[in-house]
């Protein structure tokens, strides 16, 4: 039997329109929307307010372009409510869910309903007939960027995923313990992976020893980073930082560093080109910021033969082309280690079939048609 699967993205179509695949709920989209078990599928943009749309913030519906994906595009009557920020999907993703749950529902296939929403509940009792995933794409009860009344409203999320999913996933095992959900029996850590999107070969890099800087980012900027260690690295080498810049105070930071280039905001698609300017990516994160995350960008280093500097050790470690300058002895020699290594085909050729995303993805909705039985 098919799966008929309805996905509630944390970042929508609209999100896709400037940014592409570049987000872990839009990879598990795409990568599940590729498997021939999978029919149909429906993903629910955040309604837009008429506000959003009168000021042209979000004049046009978007969808995400796909035959087998179909894109649900609400406008809201609440006028004034996206002005609530993050906290508005408490109060309008639950009637668009359970409309959808209702209208989506087919009695020929087995129905999937993914949900990647850290905030906005929906009707228990609408689930009947459905199989409920869940994904922690972070630990959002302790995200730097989250209020106090959004970390309360996403513990309130996590509380009604326990109770209700046949099946969680998420993005580290510390997330799962974080929330008690561990020993859950229909539980499986995905860390973040490897996405080669279609038409993307896996490994395009081959002369990152001509890259125009030394040291290059790749990622959304926040006050999460590591301004410190950007500073030291930057007395020496040039540094490039690819991204939206989140944090007003961050980017005065940057700023001010003679050797350190910010070159803004990005498509996924932009992706390759960008990795062939630098040698060794960065991964430079404040420990006590973590919010039990696994890095994308880390998979995108390995992909494209770029070693890697880390401030925290993740689920991969492999010292001959990544290191922990937190942990380091001799940041001179690692840093040296790493450039050396830069570009060789061992780095990309050290990847396993389990660290690819369409194998992981194809593995968790096999377990999730077994939670039925």
């Amino acid at each position: 039997m098919k799966v008929n699967l309805l996905v509630a993205l944390y970042r929508d179509a609209y999100f896709h329109h400037s940014f592409g695949y570049a987000v872990r709920d839009l990879q598990f989209l795409d990568a599940l929307a590729s498997l021939d078990v999978v029919e149909r599928v429906t993903i629910i943009n955040r309604p837009v307010s008429i506000l959003e749309r009168a000021l042209f913030r979000k004049p046009i519906a978007r969808r995400i372009e796909s035959d087998k994906i179909n894109t649900i595009d609400q406008l809201s009557t609440d006028i004034f409510g996206a002005l609530k920020g993050r906290g508005w999907a408490e109060d309008v993703y639950p009637s668009c869910i359970d409309q959808l749950l209702i209208s989506e529902k087919s009695d020929s296939h087995i129905n999937v309903f993914l949900d990647f929403l850290p905030i906005g509940c929906f009707s228990e009792k609408l689930l009947d007939g459905w199989l409920y995933w869940y994904d922690f794409i972070d630990n959002f009860k302790k995200h730097n960027r989250f209020s106090k009344t959004e970390k309360d409203l996403v513990k309130k999320k996590y509380d009604f995923a326990a109770r209700n999913a046949n099946f969680v996933s998420s993005v580290s095992a510390a997330c799962l313990e974080a929330n008690d959900l561990s020993l859950m029996k229909n539980s499986m850590v995905i860390s973040n992976k490897v996405y080669v999107p279609k038409g993307q070969t896996s490994n395009p890099l081959k002369l990152a020893s001509n890259a125009q800087f030394d040291f290059g980012f790749i990622g959304f900027v926040t006050d999460k980073l590591d301004v410190k260690f950007v500073e030291m690295v930057s007395e020496r080498y040039k540094v490039a930082i690819y991204g939206k810049v989140l944090d007003g105070e961050t980017k005065r930071q940057l700023s001010r560093l003679k050797n350190v280039t910010l070159l803004g905001a990005f498509s996924y698609s932009d992706v390759p080109a960008i990795c062939r300017t630098f040698k060794v990516g960065l991964l430079p994160y404040l420990q006590e910021k973590s919010h039990d995350g696994s890095p994308l960008k880390l998979y995108e280093y390995m992909k494209f033969n770029i070693p890697c500097l880390t401030s925290m050790d993740y689920e991969i470690s492999d010292t001959r082309f990544i290191r922990n300058y937190n942990c380091s002895k001799d940041i001179d020699s690692d840093i040296e280690d790493m450039l050396s290594v830069s570009g060789n085909d061992l780095i990309s050729s050290s990847i396993r079939k389990e660290w690819h995303l369409s194998y992981c993805v194809n593995e968790a909705l096999n377990a999730v048609v077994q939670s039925r039985v």
